[in-house]
């Protein structure tokens, strides 16, 4: 049996579909002098380069600690299906920045991912794309996003959190991939922590804009490579029932088999399918999700019917730098 796989576009539509994104709008500026706050917002490109508007460490001028950082979870991580990469990326910086966009984006992964890269967002004020994804900062300063490549070549990839405006501050992150291989049994979700909290994933959002509490995941399975090909389930009655404005679950290894509901309830298993090192990923996004434990569940439908569990625990909305 031949894994069926379509592409990075795919899950995409599958966010999309389920949970609709509205675009960003600009605000136009009235002319300023260089360098000042109004100026830097209007000329996001010059002001990259103008040491008045913003450094490129993100570190405010003077030396102060960082302002903003990028987080990529799981990291390291091992490919799947055909060389694949499924990661959160999660940007944190000051509650002061509330409300702001800030673009994510890797040229570096971009060109790493012939098969293609896409960002992915359930927020109303999100855009995704290709290439990149522009997020709110809700009212903590914190956001996340997916972040999906097919086809990947193993090694290091460097990952841009960008403040779109003033003082354009940047965090650059680093995901390792390593190459598809055997791993030891079990199922695990990501992200663990957010910044400073360590006890789980902070949820994001608490404007239309910058989304409702939301929550993004992903999920690995390994077991026995013997089951290569064959299917594998994950479900988490728990996780999906705490989302009360719904939630998503789906794979690259068999995208049109993917499970969502509208508000609160439980649907059947998401279906994926293991690869050659007998692993399989999957990616879980919900909106207006209650904090606290869930257990999540996978089969392996096949051989013995092996069930592997693991908690994945959500944290309220909170500062996390």
């Amino acid at each position: 049996m031949k894994i069926r796989h379509h592409g990075v576009k795919l899950i995409a539509l599958v966010v999309v579909v389920s949970m609709p994104l509205l675009g960003l709008s600009g605000i136009a500026s009235a002319k300023a002098a260089k360098g000042s706050a109004k100026w830097c917002a209007a000329h996001p490109n010059l002001a990259k380069t103008t040491p008045a508007c913003s450094t490129s460490t993100g570190k405010g001028t003077g030396g102060d600690p960082p302002t903003i950082t990028v987080q990529i979870d799981p990291n390291p991580l091992v490919e799947t299906y055909q060389s694949d990469i499924v990661s959160v990326v999660q940007v944190e910086t000051s509650a002061s920045f509330a409300g702001d966009a800030v673009t994510v984006s890797s040229s570096q992964l971009s060109a790493s991912c012939p098969g293609g890269t896409t960002f992915l967002s359930v927020a109303a004020g999100a855009t995704s794309g290709d290439d990149s994804g522009t997020v709110i900062l809700d009212d903590d300063g914190n956001a996340t996003l997916i972040m999906v490549g097919e086809d990947c070549a193993p090694g290091s990839d460097v990952v841009e959190a960008d403040l779109d405006v003033a003082p354009y501050y940047t965090a650059l992150g680093t995901l390792v991939a390593e190459p598809p291989v055997v791993t030891t049994a079990g199922v695990s979700g990501y992200p663990t922590y957010s910044g400073v909290v360590t006890t789980g994933e902070v949820e994001t959002g608490d404007t239309a804009a910058s989304g409702n509490s939301d929550v993004y995941a992903v999920f690995y399975v390994e077991t026995d490579p013997v089951y290569a090909e064959q299917p594998v389930e994950i479900s988490s009655n728990e996780l999906e029932s705490r989302c009360g404005q719904g939630w998503v679950l789906g794979t690259l290894s068999n995208p049109g088999a993917a499970v969502s509901e509208p508000a609160g309830t439980v649907g059947p298993p998401a279906v994926g399918f293991l690869d050659d090192d007998g692993n399989a990923v999957f990616a879980f996004a919900g909106e207006s999700c209650a904090a606290g434990p869930s257990d999540v569940i996978a089969d392996v439908m096949a051989g013995t019917h092996t069930t592997y569990t693991t908690v994945f625990n959500i944290v309220a909305p909170a500062p996390t730098i």
